[in-house]
């Protein structure tokens, strides 16, 4: 697996939601709804099904290469599709490359 540069575990979806009023573009997240982690921690976390992992990187980026499991989610695209993120309590890890 390539090198992460940025890892992002928002620490619950409802947390999320409430902090981001709705999907306003300018609320969506702000650094303290955020906790960076490396790469061990993702996969341990990935590995027990306590988390999803999502590529915010472009979408002919994700075509090209992407983590196995990963679901492409654009970073520009995050306000418009908040409401597709899911609501089970697992951890959502944001990454690009």
């Amino acid at each position: 697996m390539r090198r992460w540069q940025l890892l992002i575990v928002l620490s619950g979806l409802a947390a999320l939601l409430v902090s981001c009023g709705g999907g306003n573009a300018t609320d969506v997240i702000s650094a303290d709804d955020v906790q960076r982690i490396g790469p061990r921690e993702a996969k341990a976390l990935l590995d027990s099904g306590e988390a999803l992992l999502y590529d915010t990187r472009s979408a002919d980026a994700y075509r090209s290469q992407h983590a196995a499991g990963a679901v492409s989610f654009p970073e520009p695209d995050l306000p418009a599709r908040l409401d597709e993120l899911p609501s089970d309590g697992r951890a959502l890890i944001f990454y690009c490359t």
